[in-house]
């Protein structure tokens, strides 16, 4: 991945924070950030990024369709659409800007990285394609791409020495006649074939992936640049570029098959290392239960018990983390309050002494969710109670109706989080060297299943301007489903 320059229009700090922290460790340089269309112009006209990562909705009166308009007038830098909205006519209008890529959150680290990267590689030929006739013919000699010509009906008309070299043609072959059609493999000609034809009619075709065929009938993976040749506002040819990217999709299957290899160790993780778990667990039980066991034993015991029990909870969530991440969980309308009721339970049964005040009643409060929204319940619960020192723990949890979210506080006792740790206490990777409020992965995986509904969580001081009165987190879930 090259070092790109990428600005970040973004109005949630957080997910900013965390996409800015996830392009830095991958080799980018995120250039600046911001949070409404206005900034957004100022900043990509001051900057002159290679790239935007634009989110639609912003703060202010303008949205990130705006702002890319904008700036599409002014400065000519690729813009990829991230926005947690599919609604169909949001996404015509975003394509009225032509954005190189449109990506709904969540998404996945591997689907940004590949469309970034493929936006740099498009927004590099698209200039290349802009260069004036005069300096096309000096420069295409000096080309490493295969660079051609066609007539209307597809016979070349020039190609580059690197095209001839690459395809393993002649200039004899040359005069005699090939056609662009002769470049693609057999399976791929009907598709070229279709593909001229559009161009024909004056479409130009950017990033067309198909097989290409060598003279000897070795065949490559390529992409093509195609734009139709004008002449008194009439098609009467095309020019293009061909790249191969055989490097490039060795570099995807490698990334397909290191996902493949992760997926293969959680589900190791997820089966055959937490049965192990249990039956440890089990067998540790069993020890402690029996009425002549050593007490001197009994303590290091406990603590293995303890031990494997963490063990099998971390294994629980990297599976239900990699599950949310994956996008492959479905929503359905479900009511807030069974989930609620069993988390509510399972908190309960904990030795300390436990008081918890909540207006969530049955019936009365929907969501498009699954069954994952227990976890979240049940890890802002824990969260609460394991930072409570007091000998009774209480927290208040109220839910109430926010324009079309339902806003769910849970109000904690516990010692409190410092301002610059609110704003990466969701993130897991970005946290270290603060023992704080939600040290472990039940933080981040609430944010994932919340993000996943299309919600929001935040925090803030239970009581402002003082952290030490603990803590309020507010999840924001879209009402119905």
């Amino acid at each position: 991945m090259e070092n790109a320059r990428i600005l970040i229009v973004e109005d949630e700090a957080v997910v900013a924070e965390n996409l800015e922290m996830t392009l830095t460790d991958t080799g980018y340089e995120v250039v600046g950030r911001a949070a409404s269309a206005d900034d957004a112009v100022n900043a990509a006209i001051e900057l002159k990024p290679d790239l935007i990562l634009m989110d639609i909705v912003l703060i202010g009166h303008k949205n990130g369709i705006d702002a890319s308009r904008e700036i599409k007038e002014k400065i000519d830098i690729p813009t990829i659409f991230l926005t947690a909205y599919s609604d169909l006519d949001l996404v015509d209008r975003a394509k009225s800007t032509e954005p190189y890529a449109y990506i709904i959150k969540p998404f996945q680290e591997r689907q940004l990285f590949a469309s970034i990267e493929m936006t740099l590689y498009k927004s590099r030929m698209a200039r290349k394609l802009k260069e004036s006739e005069a300096k096309f013919r000096d420069l295409t000699e000096l080309l490493p791409q295969t660079v051609f010509e066609t007539d209307e009906k597809g016979n070349l008309t020039f190609a580059n020495r690197a095209g001839f070299d690459y395809f393993g043609y002649t200039q004899d072959d040359f005069d005699r006649g090939l056609t662009a059609l002769q470049m693609m493999s057999p399976e791929d000609r009907d598709r070229a074939e279709e593909n001229i034809g559009r161009v024909m009619k004056g479409e130009q075709l950017d990033g067309v992936e198909y097989t290409a065929q060598r003279k000897d009938g070795s065949t490559f993976p390529c992409i093509i640049y195609t734009t139709p040749i004008i002449r008194e506002n009439k098609p009467v040819g095309m020019r293009g570029v061909i790249a191969d990217i055989t490097k490039r999709k060795a570099a995807e299957k490698r990334i397909e098959e290191e996902y493949r290899r992760a997926e293969f160790h959680i589900d190791l993780m997820g089966h055959d290392i937490n049965n192990m778990n249990q039956v440890t667990i089990g067998y540790l039980d069993m020890l402690l239960q029996a009425p002549d066991f050593p007490d001197k034993f009994r303590k290091g015991v406990e603590t293995a018990l303890n031990h494997v029990k963490k063990s099998a909870d971390i294994i629980y969530n990297v599976k239900m983390l990699s599950m949310i991440r994956s996008g492959e969980t479905k929503l359905r309308k479900i009511d807030i309050y069974p989930a609620y009721r069993s988390a509510l339970k399972a908190v309960e049964s904990s030795p300390r002494e436990i008081r918890i005040n909540s207006n969530i009643t049955e019936g009365r409060y929907f969501i498009s969710g699954n069954a994952f929204l227990f976890d979240a319940f049940l890890n802002l619960l824990n969260n609460a109670v394991k930072f409570d020192q007091h000998e009774i723990v209480e927290i208040d949890v109220d839910i109430s109706s926010s324009d079309d979210n339902w806003r769910i506080e849970f109000k904690d006792r516990g010692r409190g989080i410092s301002d610059d740790y609110k704003k990466i206490i969701f993130n897991r990777m970005e946290r270290a060297g603060e023992s704080a409020q939600g040290s472990g992965l039940g933080l981040t995986i609430v944010k994932y299943i919340v993000e996943s509904y299309g919600g929001s969580i935040s925090v803030e001081d239970r009581v402002k301007g003082d952290r030490t009165q603990g803590s309020n987190f507010i999840v924001l879930l879209p009402k119905g489903g």
